[in-house]
């Protein structure tokens, strides 16, 4: 379950923004929401993430917090027929040029996990 180093990262790195905020004199209440960019060939279960950080927030300033996912589709230029584009993705086994369906194909993105952003509340 790689989801749950995803979603220890996600909260270390939230975590350490907002101590910086502290040192800066700023006070946090809590982080209300975080958004993710997720490249569709990480292959992560978003709900099994959302419940590994909703465990591991618990008591944190970010218990409760709403994680948002969009998902960044990888491109490829088939080797083939020369198409490039949005790579077809079936599984983590199945990937394919969707003009000729063939597998000999350069990838590029589709890896990426990006904290995008995230709404905090200040206190006073």
């Amino acid at each position: 379950m790689h989801e749950l180093s995803y979603a220890t990262a996600i909260l270390e790195a939230i975590l350490n923004s907002v101590k910086k905020e502290e040192e800066k004199g700023k006070k946090i209440k809590k982080v209300s929401e975080i958004n993710l960019e997720v490249g569709e060939l990480t292959f992560i279960n978003v709900e099994q993430l959302k419940f590994a950080f909703e465990v591991i927030a618990e008591g944190t300033i970010c218990e409760n917090a709403k994680i948002n996912v969009e998902f960044i589709k990888p491109k490829c230029k088939c080797l083939d027929c020369g198409y490039e584009g949005e790579a077809e993705i079936i599984d983590e086994f199945e990937i394919y040029c969707p003009n000729c369906k063939s597998i000999r194909l350069k990838l590029s993105g589709g890896k990426e996990f990006n904290i995008k952003n995230a709404t905090v509340e200040y206190e006073g």
